[in-house]
């Protein structure tokens, strides 16, 4: 209805915001400070790290231009699913991994805490915005986010280039392992 808020309007700005936090803490900390993706011991954080790309590069896309109904929420619900098991095994992994760095730099745990807080908000966001979607027959339709286009574009674009640095980064960790011998 007009004027009512929309929660996926709402969604979308967590996700984005969330979006550009995540490429800060790649690029800052697991790349320039940690050099993760040239250490022994880090690579299967690594692999971890790489799987949240096609995770993330999925959300990007579906929440800037589709909408779930019905029984094809249950996909929306598996990508979610797949997004808290992605960060629950990243957080398992990373005490061992960092250990020889002395564990994860103070800032890099900070954005984690705060990440994990937007993430939350997020997520409760999207809910709520799906429940009048449960009752529909099951489809995935092209309904996009009410934000202005030029930021679903934008969106739509980090979400491809996401799904890119997947592809790029599992090569070159597969790649690495093979040449350190790791198993």
């Amino acid at each position: 209805m007009e004027g009512e808020p929309s929660f996926m309007a709402a969604a979308f700005y967590l996700l984005l915001l969330i979006g550009h936090l995540g490429f800060f803490d790649v690029l800052y900390y697991h790349l320039y400070q940690c050099g993760l993706h040239r250490r022994v011991e880090c690579q299967r954080e690594v692999l971890w790290h790489t799987m949240r790309h096609l995770v993330y590069g999925s959300q990007f896309l579906v929440i800037a231009n589709l909408r779930f109904h019905g029984a094809a929420l249950l996909a929306l619900a598996g990508l979610y699913a797949a997004d808290v098991y992605i960060a629950w095994a990243d957080v398992w992994e990373e005490t061992e991994s960092r250990r020889a760095l002395g564990g994860l730099p103070r800032g890099e745990y900070f954005m984690h805490v705060v990440l994990s807080v937007l993430v939350g908000c997020y997520l409760a966001t999207v809910a709520h915005a799906v429940v009048p979607d449960l009752g529909l027959p099951a489809a995935v339709v092209v309904d996009p986010a009410p934000v202005p286009a030029w930021l679903r574009a934008y969106m739509t674009f980090m979400g491809v280039s996401a799904i890119g640095l997947f592809a790029f980064d599992l090569r070159r960790w597969y790649a690495f392992r093979t040449t350190a011998g790791v198993s």
